[in-house]
């Protein structure tokens, strides 16, 4: 009688087309919000479940949950790519997952908040732009990050180096440049003590809004590019059940 022999685990694999699935959940929320302010303004802060459901702006709310979730999936996707290509990208593909791991870990704990006060005494100004002076350490560090991958990017093909510089640069402009111009916009509005509920701008609102459209774009075009990256270089992209 043949011994009995354990189940395999079966594979849920991720489908090219989820990140078609994951651009219309951006699209819902960032549709819903822009709608909610054009047409309510400042009635927004009275809608129920608007912050806690849809808003994109808000934090620890469900589009939070949501942009982390991105970031999360994204450097599974990079761990898995690095287990399978070719020994001299390894380490450079780990590095991108840890990355988007730890981007996805400050989407929830906005850890990036921290340094704004230090930096702006440091510059000796605290108003405008620099009321959020996060922007300047995290620029440098993107500058390095660039430099970092710059022989790593030169080994993959060119539309995968294209590819995620095109992503990273979508990301970049909606996380700092967009986010200069609504802290311009908030100083501009009430100083130090915006406050959306009291010192509503509908031109503020809706550069944030433009903020997270870049940033989804940047992160779900990263999952799609190495959902293919995967696939060519038969990475296991799934999760086993």
């Amino acid at each position: 009688m043949p011994e009995d022999t354990p189940p395999r685990p079966t594979t849920v694999t991720i489908s090219q087309r989820t990140p078609w699935f994951l651009a219309l959940i951006a699209a819902v929320f960032l549709v819903l919000t822009a709608t909610a302010h054009l047409m309510l303004g400042p009635g927004t802060a009275s809608l129920m479940g608007f912050r806690q459901l849809v808003d994109v702006d808000a934090e620890g709310n469900l589009p939070t949950w949501f942009a982390a979730a991105l970031l999360h999936l994204a450097a599974l996707l990079a761990w898995s790519i690095s287990i399978k290509d070719a020994p001299e990208n390894r380490l450079s593909w780990q590095a991108i997952a840890v990355l988007l791991l730890l981007m996805g870990i400050d989407e929830v704990a906005s850890i990036h908040n921290a340094p704004s006060r230090i930096v702006g005494e440091l510059f000796g100004n605290r108003s405008g732009i620099m009321m959020n002076a996060w922007v300047i350490p995290a620029a440098i560090l993107c500058l390095l990050v660039a430099v970092f991958f710059v022989r790593f990017l030169s080994r993959q093909p060119k539309w995968l180096a294209v590819g995620l510089i095109t992503a990273a640069g979508l990301f970049v402009f909606g996380a700092i440049v967009l986010e200069m111009a609504s802290t311009y916009v908030e100083y501009e509005t009430a100083g130090h003590d915006y406050d959306g509920d009291k010192h509503y701008s509908l031109t503020f609102e809706l550069i944030a809004v433009g903020e997270e459209l870049f940033e989804y774009a940047g992160v779900i075009l990263t999952i799609s590019l190495l959902l293919r990256r995967g696939r060519e270089v038969n990475a296991e992209i799934g999760l086993a059940v």
